[in-house]
Parts: C-alpha cells; structure tokens; sequence
C-alpha cells in the first residue's frame, strides 16, 4: 500500500491523481481549499497554500503499513498574465507563493517528518514547459515554475536516498487551460495559439496524466532524470 499525500486534488490532473490511487487501494490525503472527495481510503486537509500560516501546520501522519510514502505537489496558479511591469507586486507574491514557496516548504516537511521511516519516499514536483522558454505575459508563472525544476534537482543532490522529481505534465485539458482561453488578447498576444490546442483536440486528459504519473510512482528507478516531460516518454 502506498501513502500519497496531494495538493490540488479539488480538479484536474489532483484530482485525478487521487481517484486512480484511491481505486488501486492506496491511502490519499489531499491538501486543497475545496473538499470534493468522499472515499474511506480518503483524508482532506482543507488549507490555503497561498498562506504560510496555513501550511506550516501541516504534519505529514504517516499510515504505518504504507511500503511507500508519496507527496505530488500539484496546486498551481498561472498567475496574473499582464506584461511584467503591469502585474500588481499583490499577484507576483501570491504566484511564487503558491508554486514555489510552498511546494519547497512542503518538501522540506515531508522530508523532516518521514526521515525515521523504512519506507521507500517518492516526491513529484508539478512543473511546466514554461519553465523552458519565455511565454509573453507569463513572468511569474515561467519564473516559478523553472525556480522548482533547480529546487527540485538540488533536492536530489542533498538527499538521494529520496526519488525526487519535477515533471512537465504536457499541455493538458485543465481548468488553467479554460483560464488561458478567457485572457485579453491585449494582456496574452498568443491566446490564439491555446485556442487551436482545444479545437484542434491536441490537449492530454487528466486522467491519462495521472496514469503516467502512477506507472513513475510505481518505478521510480526507470525515470529518465530528475526533471523531464512526460512528452519526452
């Protein structure tokens, strides 16, 4: 039996992350504002990563027969999409909070609260191709999500005894996906292109995603780095 514990698991690819676990007979505890699953196998901490108030509270309760413990930072936000010297400083800390700060914190406490166990640990970092190439209008999202592909490959330099991971999940048919779709043209000049991906039906499921991620969690020895796209598969 493996342990996960989620964030994001109100939507997309979180969500589907837990339900395929929750079906193979794992134990999830999900971490998001919004509580949308009710199973026996399932726990819910409702907490706000956008606060550190909230987060630093959070005690990783371990279920002794786990073989393997798992924590998949998956909670997410695009962020204010305006050229950068037009994004309020409120909106430029709140995206590093959420994608960078507190995926780190979160690491940190995983990693300080399962050192005393046997069990094999797994972290996954959710990244992003945008932290390849610069995206107009996405500063804040390119920035922190690059800034956890380093965290995360430092990470497995200062404890290798841990399977760490950043993976870009590919362009997937999420709610942020949706979000991309309603931008200004003025504030995000490329929307077109986000456009063609829907109509042209080239976004992945979620659960197809979560699937991939569940085949890395199960053999995390055959991933090919530390930080890799599950296009590059």
């Amino acid at each position: 039996m493996i342990q996960f514990f989620i964030t994001g698991t109100s939507s997309g690819i979180g969500y589907q992350l837990a339900m395929q676990a929750l079906d193979q007979g794992h134990k999830v505890v999900g971490i998001s504002r919004r509580h949308v699953i009710d199973h026996p196998n399932y726990r819910h901490l409702s907490y706000n990563l956008s606060s550190y108030e909230n987060y630093k509270l959070i005690h990783f309760n371990i279920n002794k027969e786990a073989q393997k413990v798992v924590l998949v930072n998956n909670a997410g936000w695009l962020g204010e999409v305006k050229p950068a010297g037009q994004i309020s400083p409120q909106a430029i800390a709140r995206a590093f909070q959420i994608n960078l700060v507190a995926p780190s914190i979160l690491c940190k406490l995983f990693i300080e609260q399962t050192q005393p166990l046997a069990s094999e640990k797994v972290i996954i970092n959710i990244s992003s191709g945008a932290a390849k190439y610069a995206v107009p209008s996405w500063s804040t999202y390119c920035a922190s999500k690059a800034g956890i592909d380093l965290f995360t490959k430092v990470l497995r330099e200062d404890h290798p005894e841990i399977y760490s991971f950043s993976i870009a999940p590919g362009i997937v048919d999420t709610e942020m996906q949706g979000e991309i779709r309603r931008l200004d043209e003025n504030d995000f000049p490329e929307i077109q292109r986000f456009v063609d991906y829907k109509e042209k039906g080239e976004l992945s499921a979620p659960s197809d995603v979560a699937a991939s991620l569940l085949k890395i969690i199960d053999r995390p020895e055959t991933a090919p780095d530390s930080v890799f796209s599950l296009r590059d598969l």
